[in-house]
């Protein structure tokens, strides 16, 4: 079982506690602005206006950039806001006691003066004004990614659509870093297999809306098929004028799974502890999996990472020679016949020339809440730190971990 350590306190605070250039990840859902009441002081989300919740955020990727490694992954999921008047609803309840049903009109109407750029009801904006002021900050916004959710809370609103998404932003500190895409790829669907091994490909008319419509040679066409049947006919195959899309074994004739796209549906989960907002462990497993090594060196912190290789070198027929370029096509697909019968081997290599050793990636949760980071963090056989302000949801994430895990660490 790969370790847990939970740390009590401000965030701020125990993020410089923590060794330099010893993250390798982050992945974070931080209190929402104004939407909840922890019943702890000093707790994020409680900001007089969202101005200062925009310069605490950046406060805390400030705080914790130099424990990042150079190659370190965020995954920041925020959601958004509705401005309100102290006549409306007060904010929910973080934890399930009496103690904490306290009454927030107060701190609504101190914020409708604070909050003079926006209209009542007015819909904040606060996860795209999030990523705008850290990039900013000088931080790489790399994704937007949308959480939807098949099932969301109920609304009673009824002047605008129920809500049913929220944003993760993926965010790294340079240009550079480390993602394993092939760790998250997602089936292809049949409809994608149709369309990419479509017999007329000289016929189709295909789309203009490649490299953002400014692709110089024409219309993107589904090149799956091109040359299909030569490629594949000859020496006595059966695919020659076949079509279908799947072999006799019911697999795809193509590649069976492509790059994640950046809409998610995961459904939210029930959660028995007095935690409101918590996690769903699928949602946050392609996160860890992509963005966080498994293995990195003892001395130097670098990942293992991947590398594809054949072999055997292609040879047609010339000796030792490479093979001309376009000879493939003149062969009767020969070529593609060995690409398919040789696919690329894959090597875990290390990306240093420590010979030290190597141990779990780390993976950092700034606001630990119910401790779902580090269960499916150690479940993917990486480490976690979980840094928590409020003691009763250390105990939460303390009993749950557990109980899932068989044992805390």
């Amino acid at each position: 079982m790969k370790n847990i350590k939970i740390l009590q306190g401000n965030c701020i605070d125990k993020i410089k506690e923590l060794e330099d250039n010893s993250i390798d990840c982050v992945v974070s859902s931080p209190p929402y602005f104004g939407l909840r009441d922890y019943g702890v002081d000093e707790q994020f989300g409680l900001e007089r206006n969202y101005k200062d919740y925009l310069a605490n955020t950046v406060k805390v990727f400030e705080t914790f950039k130099p424990k990042l490694k150079d190659t370190a992954t965020i995954w920041w999921n925020v959601g958004d806001s509705y401005h309100r008047t102290g006549s409306d609803q007060p904010i929910q309840k973080g934890l399930l006691n009496k103690e904490n049903i306290n009454n927030r009109y107060g701190w609504d109407k101190k914020h409708k003066e604070k909050n003079l750029d926006f209209k009542p009801k007015d819909l904040m904006m606060i996860p795209n004004r999030v990523a705008i002021a850290l990039q900013d900050a000088g931080w790489y916004i790399r994704s937007e990614i949308i959480w939807h959710k098949p099932n969301p809370m109920p609304e009673s609103v009824r002047d605008r659509p129920t809500s049913c998404h929220e944003k993760i932003w993926l965010i790294t500190k340079n240009k550079k870093y480390y993602y394993d895409a092939d760790a998250i790829k997602e089936p292809i669907t049949d409809t994608t297999a149709i369309r990419l091994l479509q017999k007329n490909i000289d016929n189709q008319k295909g789309s203009s809306r490649a490299n953002g419509g400014m692709k110089s040679n024409g219309n993107m066409k589904a090149m799956g098929r091109k040359n299909f049947d030569k490629n594949m006919g000859g020496s006595g195959t059966s695919f020659v004028d076949h079509s279908g899309y799947k072999k006799a074994d019911g697999t795809y004739m193509i590649n069976p799974t492509r790059n994640i796209r950046n809409v998610w549906s995961v459904t939210t989960k029930p959660f028995k502890g007095s935690h409101f907002a918590t996690f769903p462990k699928d949602l946050i497993e392609p996160c860890i999996k992509a963005g966080c090594p498994k293995k990195v060196c003892v001395k130097c912190g670098k990942p293992q990472v991947k590398e594809f290789y054949r072999k055997e070198k292609y040879n047609p027929g010339y000796g030792n020679q490479h093979t001309p370029k376009g000879t493939h096509k003149k062969i009767g697909g020969v070529y593609q016949k060995w690409l398919e019968e040789n696919p690329p081997k894959i090597t875990i290599k290390p990306s240093c020339n420590c010979n030290a050793g190597f141990t779990s990636g780390v993976v950092l949760d700034p606001f630990g809440g119910s401790g779902t980071t580090g269960i499916v963090s150690a479940l993917n056989n990486r480490n976690a730190i979980l840094i928590e302000l409020n003691p009763e949801y250390i105990k939460i994430a303390e009993d749950r971990i557990e109980k899932e895990l068989g044992l805390f660490i």
